[in-house]
């Protein structure tokens, strides 16, 4: 087993390693650009812990946009800032041991919020 410090240190350079090859999605809101919102409703039986975006240049999904322990319980919505214009939206849970998810390409206007239902079918 890997020592705490090593498991930190391996993990700051795979996040190092996953920023600079764009793996993380990119940023959410891009400096001087019109921001919207996109938000997730959550209408499925479970909760939700996984909700990845990019913008619809970027070739993957990218990292987890909740924090750690977040989750989008039944009935509740969670929404999340962004520059406005195409993003790739990816919302799911069981994370770990095989998982359900739904994919939505959506356009965010400036100024104006996108609300994407997710209810599990």
């Amino acid at each position: 087993m890997l020592k705490k410090l090593t498991k930190t240190a391996a993990a700051l350079g795979l996040a190092a390693t996953l920023t600079a090859c764009g793996v993380t999605g990119g940023p959410l809101i891009r400096e001087g650009e019109p921001v919207g919102m996109i938000t997730i409703r959550n209408t499925s039986q479970a909760s939700l812990t996984v909700v990845t975006m990019s913008d619809c240049d970027h070739y993957t999904y990218g990292m987890n946009r909740m924090s750690a322990g977040e989750t989008i319980p039944p009935g509740y919505d969670r929404s999340f800032r962004v520059s406005a214009g195409c993003w790739d939206v990816q919302v799911g849970y069981g994370w770990a041991t095989g998982y359900s998810t739904g994919t939505k390409r959506t356009t965010v206007p400036a100024g104006r919020n996108r609300i994407l239902v997710y209810s599990g079918d």
